[in-house]
């Protein structure tokens, strides 16, 4: 490792101490530091610090670069990260002696098109989300599958997760957990009228449509809680695997059950006495 990206959001309490904090034992090993400004191209990882908001908008602005991304929790939850910051030296140190594995994670890409026309292309790590705008009104949602129709929705909208997002809005929607090494999709309505309509786990090969009909105006395609774009009436959004994995650095300190256990307080069997 010659060469280290540093990213982070600066605004956010904590960070710029620990960029720098991190910037100098990486110059005392030898390694050559950058930020998103300098010549980035040829960096050996990304060492992502933040919460898990900085992790996905760097998995999106990296996308197609086939760079590793390590992640740093300087924020609340941390699902997404790799460690702490108070653990950040061992990390590096980890890394550095080639003491890490390299999983690949699935990423969406969404277009929308209108006419025919495409108008909004975006890459995501979590999920794509098709909801209604302010007011509290069902939507109406055509959903198809490799161009085979599914049904018609009536509810406040559609999650299309990766199973890394999994863990995110679509659980929040009553979506199922999956193992992030998982070759699939899920499709989980929100709020959907009929209360029959369950997520669906699709093959990650499956390109998911969504066209927009009567209801709540005007209802948005929202990339990872970050990126939006209002929808009109007849839009379709359609969600498949991005071309590109996302590839993340891990140092086995902690595994997918772990975090399950800490981050969302699995507390096991109650206590009885």
């Amino acid at each position: 490792m010659d060469k280290v990206l540093i990213v982070g959001n600066r605004a956010k309490p904590g960070v710029p101490e620990a960029m720098a904090r991190a910037g100098e034992w990486l110059c005392a090993h030898g390694v050559e530091c950058v930020d998103a400004t300098g010549d980035s191209e040829a960096a050996d990882f990304a060492l992502v610090l933040g919460g898990d908001g900085a992790v996905l908008t760097a998995a999106r602005e990296l996308s197609g670069r086939g760079m590793l991304l390590l992640g740093v929790n300087v924020g609340k939850l941390g699902f997404l990260t790799e460690t702490t910051r108070e653990h950040l030296e061992a990390v590096l140190e980890a890394v550095l002696s080639g003491d890490y594995a390299v999983v690949e994670r699935t990423m969406l890409r969404s277009v929308l098109l209108r006419d025919g026309e495409e108008l909004f292309d975006s890459v995501a790590l979590n999920d794509v989300v098709v909801s209604r705008g302010a007011l509290s009104r069902l939507m109406t949602l055509e959903l198809d599958v490799n161009g085979d129709w599914v049904t018609t929705y009536r509810a406040d909208g559609i999650i299309v997760a990766s199973p890394v997002g999994s863990t995110a809005h679509s659980l929040a929607a009553g979506g199922p957990l999956l193992y992030p090494g998982l070759a699939a999709l899920v499709v989980t309505p929100i709020c959907p009228h009929t209360l029959s309509n369950r997520p669906l786990v699709l093959p990650a090969d499956s390109v998911v449509g969504m066209t927009i009909g009567a209801g709540a105006e005007p209802p948005f395609v929202t990339v990872d809680g970050q990126v939006n774009r209002e929808l009109a009436r007849g839009d379709r959004v359609e969600v498949r695997r991005a071309e590109d994995p996302l590839r993340l650095i891990q140092t086995g300190r902690h595994t997918f059950f772990e975090t399950l256990r800490n981050k969302l307080d699995w507390r096991g069997q109650p206590r009885y006495e």
